[in-house]
Formats: structure tokens, C-alpha cells, sequence
């Protein structure tokens, strides 16, 4: 072989690059991906794939997008539109947020990292011409790259707690501190979710990941929840050095929204923040209990419920009980006994759990009329009933373990994406000023 043709070889070898930089980056970081060495208007098809491992499970997740190259037969994906694939139109952040299960995977799968030491490893392809999903798992790519994004800084540190009954896990920045403390709570997922705590401590925050059934020797449903419980893991977090004196702050999604505004109105002392994704004016779905006696409560209305779409299942019918009270119900949770405390509602408009968005103005309408002013509202058209952290894959069908089936969330992908987008960083910005002092 002559010299000119290695080097007519090697010429062919690096024609196709796909680059994403930076190639290790926080979750809620902008990154660029870049595909280089095309011809000039060719059309080429870029692919996302991230695994989820639970236990000996392991679940694949993914994404394509089609572009058209330039005259200089590069792709930017930051500034230039996607023409089809699972979404449309410039977005920088398309082929992480719009990831969804691959084929054969069980309907309802969850991207959720149970263990946020790790990152989410998005592997990137780049292929020739306008692919759909069926091509994309049998053609070899031209090109590859791969993104690590974590919810964990680096600066982070994770602290495993067990003290009394009180489970879970503690992050903070490094060092004595203090910061501002949060406490943070998923929904009817159960066990230990930790991604949203692990992100707010790399954003400067002592943030306590609390699981409150089906992890460890915890309750393994939502019959047995004690309020006491809820009230021992914010004196806790009060207690400790590197959380700054003046009350800590509250965060929940769904029935962990539920549980952060039961919490600042049972405990009103040391709850000095709030932020309700979804939750509800009432506590549902089973009693809780303080000092041993059931507090008040609205059940399911089973006998509401539908019959599934396609093995999905939609319970928004099925809580008319919760919006029959009066004013002054004693059902309602008497958020105006923490005047004191700051309360961000989020509420998607599009969400199938249940009216997030009436239930937020319930809410506010009760703490109006008690004198109190220390609340406000951010409501999200075309958003469904789950708003996390951008810009992991969205989703709006998710298995629950506490119905036992696949339940129907709500909104679009792009509407929860934006919602996501703007609600993450004015989370941020209100437990800073809300948490401690």
C-alpha cells in the first residue's frame, strides 16, 4: 500500500467526528453537541441512548433527532433545527430531555438513578440519512460520543442517615458550612429517590433526601405514616452544624408536596420554606397519624376510576371528594398556622393526577383569607403532573407502586421540559433567600 493511499485511508477515517462538550457535566448544564465531517447538505440522523440499573435490571432509554448539514457539512446542535425524529424545531438539549424507553421495554419504566454517586452515561451515534427508531437498533453508527451528567458535584459529599427512625440520605457541599437546609421528597415511586437532593447540595444546599415508606425497616405503604416522623427529620436537620440556623425548607412533588405543607402546618417552628409540585390542599388516599389519632383525610374514589387506555390508567376523576369542602373544612390543611413560612406552588395545567392547579389556589385562598400573604404561584400550560430537574428524559406514563398499575401524568414532552426550565432555577433562587438566616 503507496503512502498517498494510507493517507487517503486515514482521510476516510476521520471524516465523521461527533463531539459533545463539555463531555462531563452537571444535569442541569447546557452542553453542545457537534457533528463534523459530512457532506455539504447531507442529511444525517443523531441517536442518544442512557442505561438505567436497578439491581440485575438493567433499562435502556433513547432518542434521535434528524438534521441537515451545512455547506460546511457540520451539524450544530445548539443553533440549528431539528426537522423530525422525537422532537422538532432548535433544541440544545433535544436528544437528552426527550429520551424514551426502547423497544421491549415494560410500559411505565422510570429514568430515575437511584444511586446519584453515579452519573447518567448518555451515549451518543451519528448516522447517514433519515433513520427511525426500528433502523437505529441495527445500523452501525459513523461516528460516537459519550456525556456524563451528574447530579452530584464533585464538591459534594453524601452523608447515609440513620438516626432513630429516621432514614435516608444527607448532601452537602464540603466543609463546616453552614448552608441553608432542605429537606426533599418524592411521591408514590417509594423508597429512596436521592437525585433531587444530590442536585440542590451541588447548588450550595444541605439538602436531606427523605424516603417515608418502602426502603429499609420504613413502613411499606402509605397506611402507617406517623406526622411525628416528619417532624423528627426537620428537628434533625435543624439540629445539625452545617445547616444554617432560622428554619429549613420543604421540598416535595405530589403526595411528597402533600406531605411538605402537612408538615409546615402540623411542625410551623422550624419550616421556614416551602415548594408544593403538585401537591394537594388535603392529605389523601389513607389517614396519618399524630399522637396516635388519624388526622383528617379525603379518600380515593376507587369507584370513579376508569377503565385503562391501553393498560394506562387516569385518576383524575377520581378525587370529586376533595373539592366538595367548604372553606373552612377542617380537611384542609391550616397552612395559616406557619404564617411565617413561604409557600411556592408549582402546577402543571395539563397534569392527570389530579387539579394541581385548583389545588394550589384552595391553598392560597385559605391562607388569604387568615391575614397571610406568603405564597405565590407558578402554573405551567401543557405540563403534566411530574416537574423535576432539566434535562433528564420526560415522561407522562410511570408505573406506581402504590396503585399497583401504570397511571397516566399529564402534559406534553415540550410542555414539561419548559416548565421544568423555568421552574428549576427559581427553586433555587427561593430556598436560598427562604432557608435559614
Amino acid at each position: 500500500m503507496t503512502n498517498q493511499h494510507v493517507r487517503h485511508l486515514s482521510k476516510l477515517a476521520k471524516k465523521w467526528l461527533l463531539s459533545v462538550t463539555p463531555s462531563t457535566s452537571m444535569i442541569d448544564q447546557q452542553v453542545a453537541i457537534k457533528a463534523t465531517g459530512m457532506k455539504a447538505n447531507s442529511h444525517v440522523t443523531i441517536r442518544s441512548v442512557a442505561e438505567k440499573k436497578t439491581d440485575e435490571i438493567i433499562e435502556r432509554f433513547e432518542s434521535h433527532a434528524h438534521y441537515k448539514a451545512g455547506d460546511n457539512g457540520e451539524v450544530s446542535v445548539p443553533d440549528q433545527a431539528a426537522s423530525g425524529g422525537l422532537y422538532t424545531g432548535t433544541e440544545p438539549m433535544g436528544l437528552f430531555w426527550s429520551m424514551v424507553p426502547s423497544p421491549g421495554e415494560r410500559l411505565g419504566v422510570r429514568f430515575i438513578l437511584r444511586d446519584a454517586t453515579k452519573p447518567m452515561v448518555v451515549q451518543l451515534s451519528l448516522y447517514e440519512g433519515l433513520l427511525d427508531t426500528a433502523a437505529l437498533q441495527t445500523t452501525e453508527p459513523k461516528a460516537t460520543a459519550a456525556a456524563e451528567r451528574w447530579y452530584m458535584g464533585k464538591d459534594v459529599e453524601r452523608i447515609e442517615v440513620e438516626h432513630g427512625r429516621l432514614r435516608g440520605a444527607l448532601f452537602k457541599p464540603k466543609g463546616p458550612g453552614p448552608f441553608p437546609g432542605v429537606i426533599d421528597m418524592f411521591g408514590t415511586a417509594g423508597g429512596l429517590i436521592e437525585i433531587r437532593a444530590a442536585a440542590l447540595a451541588s447548588h450550595g444546599f444541605a439538602s436531606y433526601a427523605l424516603p417515608y415508606f418502602a426502603y429499609k425497616d420504613l413502613p411499606k405503604g402509605l397506611q402507617n405514616l406517623e406526622a411525628e416522623y416528619f417532624r423528627d427529620a426537620v428537628d434533625w436537620l435543624c439540629d445539625q452544624p452545617y445547616v444554617k440556623p432560622g428554619g429549613v425548607g420543604i421540598v416535595g412533588v405530589s403526595f411528597g408536596a402533600t406531605l411538605a405543607l402537612q408538615t409546615s402546618a402540623l411542625f410551623p417552628k422550624k419550616v421556614s420554606a416551602v415548594i408544593s409540585i403538585n401537591g394537594s390542599h388535603v392529605f389523601p388516599i389513607h389517614p396519618m397519624t399524630l399522637n396516635g389519632e388519624e388526622l383528617p383525610y379525603v379518600p380515593f374514589e376507587g369507584e370513579l376510576l376508569k377503565e385503562p387506555v391501553k393498560d394506562v390508567y387516569d385518576i383524575y376523576d377520581c378525587w370529586h371528594k376533595m373539592y366538595e369542602l367548604q372553606d373552612e373544612d377542617g380537611t384542609i390543611i391550616k397552612l395559616e398556622k406557619n404564617p411565617k413560612c413561604q409557600y411556592l406552588f408549582l402546577a402543571g395545567e395539563a397534569e392527570r393526577q389530579w387539579d394541581s392547579v385548583q389545588n394550589a389556589k384552595i391553598s392560597m385562598k385559605r391562607l388569604k383569607r387568615h391575614g397571610c400573604s406568603n405564597y405565590q404561584l407558578l402554573s405551567y400550560p401543557e405540563a403534566g403532573h411530574l416537574l423535576e430537574i432539566p434535562w433528564a428524559p420526560v415522561g407522562s406514563r410511570f408505573w406506581s407502586p402504590a396503585t399497583n398499575s401504570v397511571l397516566e401524568h399529564g402534559g406534553t414532552p415540550v410542555g414539561n421540559i419548559r416548565a421544568m426550565e423555568d421552574s428549576w432555577p427559581k427553586m433555587i433562587r427561593f430556598l436560598r433567600r427562604h432557608c435559614g438566616h
